[in-house]
């Protein structure tokens, strides 16, 4: 399924012209691949260089999430370009924060100079509402704050608003 992330209007990138979209697919072995596509010179972004494996605060940079929301509470993974990763649970709104203990996701990466692309494969059996989010940073110091859907105020992925859409269903692996 294919979603497009707009940018926080108070967060604007600096080109106009910077596209970002997402693919979620679901496999019925509780597998789901996540693949964002940021459409924009790769010169002019910030791309962190940072050891693959589990990282925290990878939101200070250029990084993907997802967040999915269940009857408990809801979970945070995040991607960077680097291929480092992050996972968390959280038990309500931005409370309850812990690791959340998962097998590390197997991420794909391709700079092509017009696009980067981060390809992630994560364990994901649950159903429900969920948010896609992204931080872009580039080379000019501005941040954008990308999102399939903003609240009020400034930009807060955790914010009810952000879980816009309902996961897919699983297909055949």
């Amino acid at each position: 399924m294919r979603f497009e992330l707009r940018p926080h209007s108070d967060t604007p990138p600096d080109r106009s012209d910077m596209t970002l979209e997402v693919w979620l697919e679901r496999w019925d072995d509780g597998r789901a691949e996540i693949s964002y596509h940021l459409h924009a010179p790769t010169d002019e972004l910030v791309l962190p260089d940072q050891p693959r494996g589990r990282a925290d605060e990878l939101w200070k940079s250029t990084c993907f999430e997802l967040f999915v929301k269940d009857e408990a509470g809801y979970t945070e993974y995040n991607f960077s370009p680097s291929g480092a990763w992050a996972a968390y649970r959280f038990e309500g709104y931005r409370s309850g924060m812990r690791p959340l203990e998962v097998d590390r996701p197997q991420i794909d990466l391709d700079d092509n100079g017009d696009a980067f692309l981060l390809d992630a494969v994560i364990e994901l059996e649950a159903d429900g509402r969920f948010g896609l989010a992204a931080v872009v940073e580039e080379v000019s110091g501005t941040r954008s704050y990308w999102a399939l859907a903003h609240g009020p105020g400034k930009p807060d992925f955790h914010a009810e608003a952000c879980f816009a859409a309902t996961l897919p269903p699983p297909t055949a692996a």
